[in-house]
């Protein structure tokens, strides 16, 4: 095992927005299978969003949202959960910079804020690590490694059986933010990690 720390100038302060889709409001609507649907292609255009800010190399993330009380009869699943975008710019923005606006130009802004090292939301917190990780991942995926949660591993096709029963190389970052920045601690291993091959 291998570690190393990085520091990650720049984000000492970080301006953050939460967006959802603009969308009209679900519970108007009497039939279930329509609101489904609506919930549907409001999911599909908070990761739309995401994957063009993301190849646009903005950071950015998508969490889970509740909306309205939970209701424990309705199962593990609550009917009103949507999922939102996160945003995140270095510095102070009191909007949306121009060059993201085309990408979240079908959402709306729900929430937003400036996130100050060490920080003292664990949402955001929460939210821009995930950002983080998505940023790591477009990195790394030239080199080969794939992610598995919070652990990036290295893949290789499996072309031989050999090649499965070898321990793969792996990287787990972990994020930890004091008052002078956001710092990066790096764990290098060597783990085994089963890959399956779907065959139809």
């Amino acid at each position: 095992m291998w570690t190393n720390v990085f520091r990650l100038g720049g984000l000492s302060q970080v301006s953050w927005f939460q967006f959802l889709p603009v969308e009209s409001d679900l519970n108007s609507l009497p039939d279930k299978r329509i609101k489904v649907e609506q919930k549907d292609a409001a999911t599909l255009l908070v990761l739309s969003s995401h994957l063009q800010l993301q190849k646009e190399g903005f950071l950015s993330a998508w969490t889970n949202s509740f909306v309205g009380p939970w209701d424990p009869s309705q199962g593990l699943h609550n009917p009103d959960e949507k999922i939102k975008l996160w945003l995140f710019i270095p510095g102070r923005h009191a909007s949306v910079v121009d060059s993201a606006q085309s990408a979240v130009s079908r959402l709306r802004v729900v929430a937003s804020g400036l996130w100050l090292a060490p920080g003292d939301s664990e949402e955001v917190a929460a939210a821009l690590s995930q950002a983080l990780r998505n940023r790591i991942e477009r990195a790394l995926l030239g080199l080969s490694y794939m992610r598995f949660g919070d652990v990036f591993s290295r893949f290789h096709p499996p072309q031989i059986e050999e090649s499965i029963r070898r321990a793969q190389p792996t990287i787990e970052f972990i994020f930890a933010a004091t008052e002078e920045s956001i710092f990066v601690h790096a764990i290098i291993s060597s783990k085994f990690v089963k890959f399956g091959i779907l065959r139809f």
